[in-house]
């Protein structure tokens, strides 16, 4: 069986979707703790090792998070305006969130 390019496309494009409120989830544990290693981050926010990594490196190569030389974790300064950010769209056009807004 041999895969077309349009399935290849819309299989890209399934992995891209992302659910914000599972970054939003990372980046509460990132504000909270300031670096972390991968593991604890991974079992603090309650997700699968495998989809959290799946998380994480998309935020790493969106520049939200960083990594060491030692695979320690945090925050860059665009994930916590970011963050904020979403947080603020959410309450202008959903009016609530299920996470709590961090400071």
């Amino acid at each position: 069986m041999t895969v077309s390019s349009e399935d290849k496309q819309n299989s890209d494009q399934q992995q891209q979707k992302l659910d914000l409120y599972v970054v939003a989830r990372i980046i509460i544990v990132l504000k909270e703790r300031g670096s972390i290693n991968k593991t604890n981050l991974a079992s603090l926010t309650g997700l699968a090792y495998d989809r959290f990594a799946k998380y994480l490196s998309w935020m790493i190569e969106k520049k939200l998070v960083s990594s060491n030389e030692e695979g320690i974790l945090s925050l860059t300064e665009q994930g916590a305006k970011s963050y904020d950010e979403l947080v603020d769209w959410i309450m202008r056009y959903i009016g609530r969130v299920r996470f709590p807004k961090m400071s």
